[in-house]
């Protein structure tokens, strides 16, 4: 029985793990197995060699054999190696916190100057042609046998049905054995936890790490245009070159129709599980309120301001907006839309024609008439109310209501 205990030192209690893993049967089987390969290489002439590898063979067999007590493995030491490497850190970091840092920068030194990154970029950009070649070879290989593809992506499916198989049964004990409270106890303590000052020095330094990336992108610029802007164009201009547009468009339409597909398959399996559906219409409105909530907290917010400082505010924002931009952008889209009704006149015309000769007056007039009349009485007191409004019906609440 062994004597080791967790305030052994760690390479102790990792030697007699390395020492149980050798007489583990599985270590014993491959060790017996590598020597019986051995012996009949070397025996594999006959003579004298012959002869001494039966002796050897059964020495091995017997000597390898693995042990029938299984016991309970290397899983208490790993353990006991764990709890005594934490322990030792956490009474040398308790004494120094940076004690294994200074020792660490040296060798991080140490190593980049003994490393020539050139030479290693220089390799990997040198093996990328090796590397493809080495893909093209496989897939040859692969190819000539199609039923292996098969069992390839038949595995992947199995795998990924394995994966769902363990992450339920992970699940399943905080379904049936954690409360609700315990639950959110244990999960909110991790974001209670999370060092926000930290975070905010992060996003600081990402922020400016961005505002440096975009400042020198201007400053690089070529004729007016960014530097990201110019190597973008270049980028673009050589992959559209090689792009099919057929085939492109055929992608994209045979996209929109998995996407139907989709949408339909949902529906068709809500026929015979209707509740689903009509639990979701039930709860509409629970699900928008807190929306709801969160818009009018957010737009009280803006109230509670004050005034000057968010019209100051809004003044800066405004006078950023390129008013000449819009007004170019809607004259563009007016002088398109122009120029292809004077291209195909009846273009528009037939769209919407076609439209209107398949929509159904009679519903759609009933729908316009309730909609009109309950909207006229339901807010006909606040149109009463605002004046100047020509036709509004008067406010009940002043007296006028009927």
């Amino acid at each position: 029985m062994s004597t080791i205990n967790d305030h052994e030192a760690p390479g102790a209690i990792a030697a007699s793990i390395a020492a149980d893993v050798i007489r583990s049967g599985t270590a014993r089987r491959l060790g017996r197995d590598v020597v019986l390969e051995l012996l009949g290489s070397w025996s594999a002439k006959g003579g004298l060699r012959q002869a001494a590898a039966r002796p050897l063979r059964w020495a091995a067999a017997r000597l390898l054999a693995p042990s029938q007590d299984g016991g309970e493995g290397i899983g208490p030491k790993v353990g006991m190696l764990l709890t005594t490497w934490a322990r030792r850190l956490n009474a040398e970091h308790a004494s120094d916190p940076a004690c294994h840092a200074r020792g660490r920068s040296r060798s991080v030194e140490a190593f980049l100057k003994g490393t020539d990154f050139g030479e290693i970029r220089e390799m990997l950009e040198r093996s990328r042609e090796c590397t493809v070649r080495t893909i093209d070879a496989f897939n040859e290989a692969l190819w000539k046998y199609p039923a292996k593809v098969g069992s390839i992506l038949g595995s992947l499916v199995s795998i990924l049905n394995t994966l769902v198989r363990v992450l339920s049964a992970l699940t399943k004990p905080i379904e049936r054995r954690v409360g609700p409270d315990l639950l959110a106890d244990l999960i909110l303590s991790l974001l209670k936890n999370v060092d926000a000052k930290a975070a905010s020095e992060l996003a600081n330094d990402v922020c400016e790490i961005i505002r440096r990336l975009h400042t020198g992108n201007l400053l690089l610029a070529r004729a007016g245009r960014p530097l990201f802007q110019v190597y973008l164009t270049e980028l673009l201009e050589v992959a559209f070159e090689r792009l099919d547009p057929e085939l492109v468009t055929k992608a994209a339409t045979a996209l929109a129709q998995d996407k139907e597909a989709f949408a339909c398959a949902v529906a068709d399996a809500l026929t015979a599980r209707p509740e689903l559906a009509l639990s979701r219409v039930a709860a509409y409105g629970s699900m928008k309120t807190p929306w709801v909530r969160a818009l009018s907290r957010k737009a009280r917010f803006y109230d509670e301001l004050d005034k000057n400082d968010l019209a100051d505010a809004l003044a800066r924002g405004l006078a950023e907006l390129d008013t000449y931009e819009i007004a170019q952008a809607i004259n563009t889209l007016a002088r398109v839309v122009n120029d292809l009704h004077e291209t195909r006149p009846d273009m528009f015309a037939n769209v919407a024609r076609s439209i209107a000769d398949s929509l159904d007056t009679h519903e759609i007039g009933k729908s316009v008439r309730w909609i009109m009349s309950e909207l006229t009485e339901a807010f006909g007191g606040v149109i009463g109310d605002v004046p100047g409004v020509p036709g509004a019906v008067p406010s009940r609440a002043a007296g006028g209501g009927a």
